[in-house]
């Protein structure tokens, strides 16, 4: 009886070891929402991982352009004179100390105006008429691993028009650009790191009036949108 009761314990012992190296692989290969709190600066533990960090920092944008770099007139430089430039980076890093397994983590990249913000291409501050060119431009820069959208693809030869951004505001963000980060054997230091540079510049045209811009402060935010955040575990590539 004795050894009935034994070989029967053994065998539950066993079956429920079998159920928690299978539960825990479910739970360590698979996938889940990291949870984003802020637009500015994001350092999320993502969940099921404990010691594995998705982050982001950096991202706005703030330029203000003053009423004494509009200057227009007969003997003013020749159009355009006079530039005002901002950049904003925003940085995503991801570290996941597990070396052997990998963690890849998708996201996506929107640009909302501040609700305190002047708008570009809305009055009172529209898009100046009878200018050849744009007065307001923005190009991205991309890291490898970040796609700009379509529409918002840009250069350092073709800037353009922040006016493509009037309509981000209210909770209307609009997005630029998508995101794919993978990462395994890492540290907090060597994490896995990308970026997207937004640099601006605001041209003064000195025989046009743009004086509806002049004394204005348009800002805003290029961020990871928090529903966008997915990340994965599997094994490594090539093992």
């Amino acid at each position: 009886m004795e050894k009935k009761n034994t070989l029967l314990l053994t065998v539950i012992a066993v079956a429920t070891l079998l159920v928690a190296v299978v539960g825990a692989t479910f739970a360590y290969f698979g996938s889940f929402t990291a949870t984003v709190k802020d637009k500015a600066a994001v350092n999320v533990t993502t969940g099921n991982v404990a010691a594995s960090t998705f982050i982001t920092t950096g991202g706005t944008l703030s330029l203000y352009v003053p009423g004494s770099a509009m200057t227009k007139g007969e003997n003013a430089a020749a159009v355009p004179a006079g530039t005002k430039n901002e950049s904003a980076n925003l940085v995503v890093k991801l570290n996941y100390p597990d070396g052997t397994t990998q963690m890849t983590c998708t996201y996506d990249i929107y640009f909302e105006y501040d609700k305190d913000s002047a708008i570009y291409g809305v009055d009172p501050t529209p898009v100046t008429a009878d200018i050849t060119g744009n007065e307001f431009t923005y190009t991205l820069n991309p890291s490898t691993g970040i796609t700009v959208e379509g529409a918002y693809v840009s250069s350092a030869s073709e800037a353009k028009s922040f006016s493509l951004f009037s309509s981000a505001v209210n909770g209307s963000a609009k997005k630029v650009a998508s995101g794919s980060i993978t990462a395994t054997g890492t540290t907090p230091e060597t994490a896995t790191t990308q970026n997207l540079l937004a640099d601006v510049n605001f041209y003064n045209f000195p025989t046009i009036d743009q004086s509806k811009l002049a004394g204005k402060s348009f800002k805003g935010s290029f961020y990871v949108k928090q529903d966008s955040v997915k990340c994965t575990t599997a094994a490594k590539s090539g093992s």
